[in-house]
């Protein structure tokens, strides 16, 4: 770009701004001097040192800046019944929570192999799950349509061995195909309870 436009097109946004700041800068006084009058005692003044413009007379008053002072927060209002009709009513116990599908499934899983599919929009994922003593014993990963490679979630499999269960960490960089695998050992385990 030529010199001469950036130093032009500089000059330009210069103009602009300052013209903005002048023309609001009244505005901006009046509304100060309105806020000050509201709540005489929350603002307090600070003057701000400027060095006078070259020719002005050294007498001249700098200009004034309104800061609002911090103001102390406020108790919450305390609330006194008012008839001897209120009553307290006692917290209702709550029920434990429903067990999941992975607590079910290893709790009382039947022995044998089983299979699930998983889908996602990256692609399908297939598991054979082997359960011995009631427990999970080998989980494989037997087909793939992933668009990704079965490298990246190939950990997987030993982390339901480990964990007994379906909930096994998400791959980093291979969620859609990690949620896949999730979705066919569920399925699997559900067929084995």
């Amino acid at each position: 770009m030529h010199r001469g436009l950036v130093a032009l097109s500089a000059s330009a946004v210069a103009a602009i701004y300052m013209a903005g700041y002048l023309r609001t800068q009244s505005a901006d006084a009046g509304i100060g001097a309105s806020a000050a009058a509201l709540s005489p005692g929350v603002t307090s003044r600070a003057a701000i040192a400027t060095n006078p413009p070259a020719g002005a007379t050294p007498t001249a008053i700098p200009p004034t800046v309104q800061r609002q002072a911090p103001v102390a927060a406020r108790a919450a209002p305390t609330v006194q019944p008012t008839s001897p009709a209120v009553q307290r009513i006692a917290p209702q116990p709550t029920a434990p929570p429903a067990p999941t599908v992975s607590q079910q499934a290893q709790a009382a899983l039947k022995d044998g192999t089983f299979t699930g599919q998983g889908s996602s929009r990256r692609g399908d994922v297939w598991v054979s799950v082997q359960v011995q003593s009631g427990r999970i014993a080998d989980v494989t990963i037997t087909r793939s349509t992933l668009q990704y490679p079965l490298r990246d979630i190939a950990g997987l499999p030993s982390q339901v061995v480990q964990r007994q269960s379906a909930q096994v960490d998400i791959v980093s960089r291979a969620t859609y195909s990690s949620q896949a695998f999730r979705q066919a050992v569920s399925q699997a385990l559900s067929k084995a309870a």
